[in-house]
């Protein structure tokens, strides 16, 4: 679970409280983010925020600020934590801080399907050649931490 507020916005109308169940959150004006903008200004995607175990991250391509710091790249994100990239400017409220790592339920979740449902197993597997051949990327960075 992610809390985000968006503090301010040209889009009065997503100015308020998101909280959303999802291991990245996209944020920019296209409609096919998380958290879609209706501002002309901002990039269709301005950054991602990635849940991974006990961390929150914020991956920009453009510098952005951090509590009123200027910032590149990819940083570790706290709660209260406030970003302001473009015109939007949006607040950490909470994040769920578990203790395990996602990656390793879901290895051991492979390995316990592997002998009870081989069928399920070999669907699995196959999704996963599948995305490789779409994408032509191996995206392993929603286990890693």
């Amino acid at each position: 679970m992610i809390h985000i507020q968006v503090l301010d916005s040209q889009d009065l109308l997503s100015i308020g409280h998101y909280t959303l169940n999802l291991p990245r959150v996209f944020i920019g004006s296209s409609i096919h983010n998380n958290i879609p903008i209706e501002d002309t200004t901002l990039d269709l995607y301005v950054g991602v925020i990635k849940h991974m175990a006990n961390s929150l991250t914020f991956v920009c391509a453009q510098p952005f600020k951090l509590n009123e710091k200027r910032i590149e790249g990819i940083v570790k994100l706290n709660k209260n934590d406030i970003i302001e990239v473009q015109n939007l400017k949006f607040k950490i409220v909470d994040f769920d801080e578990n203790k395990h790592n996602d990656h390793e339920d879901y290895y051991q979740y492979l390995e316990d399907i592997k002998h009870k449902d081989p069928k399920k197993y070999k669907l699995i597997q196959a999704l996963e050649q599948h995305y490789i051949k779409l994408t032509g990327q191996y995206d392993n960075d929603l286990l890693d931490e």
